[in-house]
């Protein structure tokens, strides 16, 4: 028994130690599994945003290209304005000149100058709109190249984040290879301490149930046992007092019977014996005193000797 408690005792104590250091392995193999999550994941968001970022980055540079193209466009269409219109104003002072000297007919020259008029008019109005176009342009360019230079500040913020989480990844993965065969070695040792424990256990309850039983059966044997005596001390307690109730009923009839018959032997002894008592009294007496006297003479004759 004590030394099975002994080996409770160990068990219990080699169960609690690799216990402890399994739960130790399996928190840090849990961190190194949530870092290895966390990285992997990392990676994947990554790189779906690079390629976010890249098709932004495309449609910025396509956007800013067009809006570059459409400038230069109007930039063209602006100077050929310019160029029409200045040959329409050189035109203008031509046909007034020749009106003022009046080599031409007059109606043909105040139509010539109207349409010659309408057209200086057309092309300042085409100015107009291409200088506004031009100036729309400007300011989208202006936009195209900001969200262009942001989202490659984003890619080289990525470039950045990419390289740490790798090795983080690389690290984490590590880990768990030297960490999960640990756990699982400690995890076979925690079974085998719990099966020992357990084995121990079982081993210490059948002997408490056996111990109890004996105990119990004992107990049973002696509560029977005084239970036996108890009635035996009852029986004879029973048998004494039925035979003390029998001794007095006797001595009372004894009794009834000896006052019934008292007075007819007072009578009888009276007229049949004579008293005789004080004859016995005298001759004891007288026997005990020569007796005594032989004695003291017998020690006298003895000292005079």
């Amino acid at each position: 028994m004590t030394s099975l408690e002994a080996l409770l005792k160990s068990h219990s104590m080699k169960k609690a130690t690799v216990s402890k250091l399994r739960k130790q392995v399996e928190n840090k193999l849990k961190e190194a599994v949530s870092k290895k999550r966390r990285s992997s994941s990392g990676l994947v968001s990554l790189e779906k945003k690079k390629e976010d970022l890249i098709r932004a980055k495309d449609h910025a540079i396509q956007l800013l290209n067009q809006h570059l193209s459409q400038k230069a466009s109007i930039e063209r269409l602006k100077i050929a304005a310019e160029e029409r219109l200045k040959q329409e104003e050189e035109a203008k002072d031509q046909a007034t000149q020749q009106s003022e000297y009046g080599s031409e007919d007059k109606n043909t020259m105040a139509e010539r100058l109207k349409y010659i008029g309408e057209k200086i008019a057309e092309l300042h109005s085409e100015l107009k709109e291409r200088e506004s176009a031009h100036t729309r342009l400007e300011k989208a360019i202006e936009s195209s190249e900001k969200e262009k230079a942001k989202v490659e500040d984003q890619l080289k913020k990525h470039g950045h984040i990419k390289p740490a989480l790798i090795e983080q990844l690389k690290a984490s993965t590590k880990a768990e290879a030297v960490l999960r065969p640990k756990f699982e070695s400690l995890l076979k040792l925690e079974a085998q301490a719990s099966n020992a424990l357990a084995t121990v256990q079982k081993k210490l309850a059948e002997i408490a149930a056996q111990r109890r039983k004996r105990l119990a059966a004992l107990a049973a044997k002696k509560r029977k046992r005084m239970a036996a005596l108890a009635a035996q001390r009852r029986k004879n307690k029973a048998r004494q007092l039925a035979l003390a109730k029998a001794r007095k009923a006797k001595a009372r009839k004894a009794k009834a019977r000896k006052a019934k018959r008292r007075p007819a032997k007072k009578t009888a002894k009276r007229k049949s014996r004579p008293k005789k008592a004080p004859r016995r009294k005298t001759t004891k007496t007288a026997k005990r005193k020569t007796t005594r006297t032989a004695k003291r003479k017998t020690k006298k004759k003895s000292r005079r000797r």
